[in-house]
């Protein structure tokens, strides 16, 4: 795998993997909150070992891209943007763009500023909006003031280079070891900042802007997303077809990596990618 960093559209230093195979057929994806490019290593492999191109980027703010102090540097639109800007300057046409949890956030609103650029979307154990909390006015204020709180009197803690997955294969979903690592991997400050960004946010009327052909997967024992999330996003995005994962749970990429192979090459085949 071929790894570098490429300029975003603000100057922000990006890094990525690429393995090329066939140059007309990419997968680009995007992995979940306080994760980074390496948790999608089996499911590159299987599909390079398949022939198809992958792409798979260290969101800002995780793994070995840019960090920064300032709160707008998080806003979904950028990381978006930043999608494009790879997406631009590799030369991709029509690429099928994958994302778990955060990247399928991410996904969703790639799709929606950008709905002429890929081909297919696989949404994977994500929503339209933050798990937990129904945030109206009053829970948006409260968790808005407790993270800035934090970040004036905590200080920043952090890991550098990219997270051991292998070590949380089987883990649940609120795994302590592994959420910790996720937010020291991420730093600190990094964490905190883009959850300020998720406060409050609903980007439900962005589902209705998505027309490219998109699987929805799921992990029945999800807690973090559960199903009827899942229902809701097939539902509402057009032509859109649901696949749940009976044995999965939300770390689905790295406990589950031969289901979720499976569920995409089929949808794949469906629309003619492979």
């Amino acid at each position: 795998m071929a790894g570098g960093y490429f300029t975003s559209f603000d100057g922000a230093k990006i890094y990525y993997h690429k393995t090329t195979r066939d140059k007309n057929k990419w997968l680009v994806f995007l992995h979940g909150f306080g994760g980074d490019l390496t948790a999608w290593k089996k499911e590159r492999t299987y599909f390079t070992r398949l022939g198809i191109s992958t792409i798979a980027m260290d969101l800002r703010g995780h793994g070995l891209s840019e960090r920064s102090n300032n709160e707008n540097f998080y806003k979904l639109e950028n990381f978006s943007k930043d999608v494009a800007s790879l997406v631009k300057k590799e030369g991709l046409a029509n690429p099928v763009v994958i994302g778990h949890c955060f990247g399928g956030m991410v996904a969703i609103y790639f799709q929606a500023q950008f709905p002429k650029v890929s081909k297919g979307l696989v949404l994977i154990d994500t929503s339209f909006k933050p798990p937990f909390f129904s945030y109206n006015p009053v829970e948006k204020t409260f968790f808005k003031h407790l993270i800035n709180l934090i970040l004036k009197f905590v200080p920043d803690i952090k890991t550098s280079g990219h997270a051991h997955f292998e070590k949380f294969i089987g883990t649940t979903d609120l795994d302590i070891r592994r959420l910790s690592s996720d937010i020291l991997h991420t730093s600190l400050r990094s964490y905190l900042l883009m959850s300020e960004n998720l406060v409050g946010l609903n980007a439900k009327k962005l589902l209705d802007k998505i027309t490219v052909p998109t699987l929805v997967i799921e992990g029945i024992k999800d807690i973090i997303f559960p199903p009827e999330i899942a229902r809701y996003l097939a539902k509402r995005i057009k032509g859109s077809e649901l696949d749940f994962i009976e044995r999965a749970n939300h770390i689905i990429v790295i406990n589950n990596p031969a289901d979720l192979e499976k569920s995409i090459e089929t949808f794949l085949k469906k629309i003619n990618f492979i």
